[in-house]
């Protein structure tokens, strides 16, 4: 009877022992579910960098991603990025977003290094553009009194204005998507206003007159074949550098907010 109880007790403990092993094989799988729900994921911008850009526009688009990376904006997004003066498919090949900064949108539409199609192409098979200022201008389909754009938002037109300073634009319920706040003072550098018969594009207004185009479009999102583009007038990366708008444009360009 002693060993029958003896063997009891051994068979008990070995049970237990498998038990708690099962058990804290389950937790650690739990655990590394959920790490892999907080992984980090890593978005690749490409910044033109070329003939008729303005470099305190590409230095500002640079401070704001590392602002974005080392301030933790937007957790579980990091932004890794490069700056080339030649933009076709074999430099856009690996790369999530396109940003063309500020400068002379006429050496944008007749730069030999750039190719437009090849950009189009980009977007369509769905990746991101983000222009800004020149940038938006060349993406527009038309810009009034000049040239037709490279048409990556097909229903707007853009208007040169004369304005450099700050402002304030009004977020619409589709810019609240990248906006924080319903109004926001931000830098204007001769960038373009917009026009568009699809109003359900516009994020953003202009707030005041300063520029002479209150009520027209300041920040507009749209979609080019599979892909997202966003076209902003003012300056996000300019003083007062915006990181957080600008971290939201590139998250919106490529499909993660």
């Amino acid at each position: 009877m002693e060993r029958n109880k003896q063997i009891l007790i051994f068979f008990s403990i070995v049970i237990i022992i498998v038990l708690v092993y099962s058990m804290g094989n389950l937790l650690a799988q739990s655990s590394s579910d959920n790490g892999n729900n907080n992984t980090t994921s890593v978005t690749k911008v490409l910044i033109y960098n070329g003939d008729g850009v303005m470099d305190s526009s590409v230095d500002g688009i640079e401070d704001c991603l590392n602002d974005s990376n080392n301030q933790n904006i937007s957790p579980n997004n990091k932004f890794q990025y490069s700056t080339t003066g030649i933009i076709n498919s074999n430099t856009l090949s690996g790369y999530d977003v396109l940003i063309m900064p500020g400068g002379e949108f006429s050496y944008y539409i007749d730069s030999d290094d750039i190719d437009s199609q090849a950009i189009k192409q980009f977007v369509q098979g769905g990746k991101g553009y983000i222009g800004i200022c020149a940038g938006a201008y060349i993406a527009s389909d038309y810009i009034n009194g000049y040239y037709s754009g490279w048409g990556l938002a097909p229903e707007v037109t853009t208007y040169t204005e004369n304005y450099e300073g700050l402002l304030q634009i009004s977020s619409t319920d589709f810019g609240n998507k990248i906006i924080n706040s319903s109004l926001m003072n931000i830098h204007m550098e001769n960038g373009p206003a917009m026009s568009t018969n699809d109003s359900q594009i516009v994020m953003a207004n202009f707030a005041d007159n300063n520029t002479g185009y209150q009520n027209y479009a300041a920040i507009i999102g749209d979609t080019y074949g599979s892909g997202r583009v966003i076209l902003s007038g003012p300056h996000p990366e300019l003083s007062p550098e915006n990181p957080q708008l600008l971290t939201n444009m590139v998250l919106w360009v490529t499909k993660k907010i």
